[in-house]
């Protein structure tokens, strides 16, 4: 029977222990020595908030799945090795076996706030916002594959191991987490980093992937950025996407692809075909040359073609309001042409990366934005109505002011779990959910 258990019940339910845990691990990694003067209740809540409910939710998500596929991690006919799972999984098991090594550093230099900081990034950033997030399809497939069991495993080592390095800080969650993975208590358990009496139980490293994979976690946060620059939705997918210089990184392009929310992601050389060059005015040399006359010096150079008139001025015959032009007088700089939106990433070990997006908008995008758009509202519904992740919905939807792609309908009903389902049918209800995105309108009804 496996031993990664189902419907887990939270240790907190049970045990007032999660103070005990929380100001532990929170008196261990605020500083070191560490000072009761500093002591904040607001402190520990927010690392049981941000570590401790992280770590647990990690936790339920691997063992409801595990208990609704029959996961068994003894299972011998069932074990997926290393070198056979996906780009994903060698990076979680490569970076906890990394964070491992500096933990049992720290601890044996008495830096016990170093290791804590270090164990708790990466349970929040690496496990959970990246990892899990990233893993989640995987294991929303109803059919068995290796795919799926190597996710499992994965999620059952990595846990096991951040389970063994936090018990010495805070026992009891680690504990339960532990038995509930391996059935027994984690204190009985090896050190991970082993001993002179106890072998090394570590997954294998790979640098290379951990640096490719910090590649493409920094290209989706700069694809994000130029989101918020240019004021374009999170959810509304774009056409395009190019990557310009660095490493060759296209095996990940389909992970990158959906973290941008691109269609289309490719590797491009040439990045000029991106810009144009605008040419601006050096206002103090044309000042003093032009006076009272700038301004319309000004309004005429808003008005020429940059690359012919960059040809004028080579040639000597350029001329704005009656005054001649040379490169003195102006100042060349390159900008994304109109529907292009770029961020270049600058690093000494891989030169500079930029991306590049298709900020063009159709009525395709839209559609499938605003599907993505009330899949997340359905979804927080779910939630808020304590569904089984199994169970289905009826649905009902009323969108005014878009017309909704059939295919994006048929997405949302497949996402959300909806089986009866109607799409601008009938009266809208006094008492549906309602939101707004970019000036349309959605109402929607679940029940279970």
């Amino acid at each position: 029977m496996s031993k990664s258990k189902g419907n887990v019940v939270n240790p907190w339910d049970h045990f007032n222990k999660e103070g005990a845990d929380a100001i532990r691990w929170y008196m261990v990694t605020q500083s070191a020595p560490w000072n009761p003067m500093n002591f904040d209740p607001n402190g520990v809540r927010e690392t049981y908030g941000k570590m401790f409910l992280t770590l647990w939710n990690v936790h339920r998500f691997h063992s409801d799945y595990a208990a609704l596929d029959g996961f068994d991690p003894e299972n011998k006919d069932g074990w997926i090795e290393v070198d056979s799972r996906s780009q994903l999984d060698r990076w979680i098991l490569s970076k906890i076996s990394r964070v491992a090594e500096t933990f049992d550093d720290n601890f044996t230099t008495w830096e016990f706030h170093k290791a804590g900081r270090e164990l708790e990034s990466f349970v929040v950033n690496d496990l959970s916002n990246w990892y899990v997030r990233r893993s989640r399809r995987r294991l929303w497939d109803e059919v068995d594959s290796n795919d799926k069991r190597a996710c499992q495993h994965t999620l059952h080592e990595v846990l096991t191991v951040v389970s063994r390095l936090m018990a010495p800080i805070s026992p009891f969650m680690a504990d339960r987490i532990h038995r509930d993975l391996n059935g027994f208590s984690v204190h009985l358990a090896d050190w991970p980093l082993g001993s002179e009496l106890v072998e090394r139980n570590l997954p294998p490293q790979d640098y290379a992937l951990e640096q490719q994979m910090k590649l493409v976690r920094d290209m989706a946060e700069a694809g994000r950025r130029i989101r918020v620059d240019s004021e374009r939705r999170q959810r509304l997918p774009c056409r395009n996407g190019w990557i310009i210089g660095g490493p060759d990184i296209s095996e990940f392009h389909d992970i990158l692809s959906e973290e941008l929310n691109v269609q289309n992601l490719t590797t491009e050389s040439d990045l000029d075909k991106f810009q144009k060059v605008v040419l601006l005015p050096n206002r103090k040399v044309l000042g003093s040359k032009c006076r009272s006359d700038l301004p319309a010096v000004l309004r005429e150079l808003e008005l020429v073609e940059p690359d012919s008139f960059l040809l004028e001025i080579q040639a000597g015959i350029a001329a704005l309001a009656g005054y001649d032009i040379s490169m003195e007088d102006i100042t060349i700089k390159r900008v994304e042409r109109d529907d292009y939106s770029a961020s270049t990433l600058s690093n000494t070990d891989i030169g500079d990366v930029t991306l590049i997006l298709d900020m063009h908008t159709d009525s395709n995008l839209l559609s499938k934005g605003l599907a993505r758009d009330i899949i997340r509202r359905i979804q927080s519904k779910r939630k808020d109505m304590n569904l089984d992740v199994e169970a289905m919905i009826e649905l009902d939807v009323w969108i005014q002011g878009l017309e909704l792609n059939a295919e994006d309908w048929t997405h949302i009903l497949t996402e959300t779990r909806a089986g009866t389902s109607s799409l601008n049918k009938g009266e809208i209800p006094i008492d549906s959910d309602k939101f707004s995105v970019d000036g349309v309108n959605i109402f929607f009804n679940t029940t279970s």
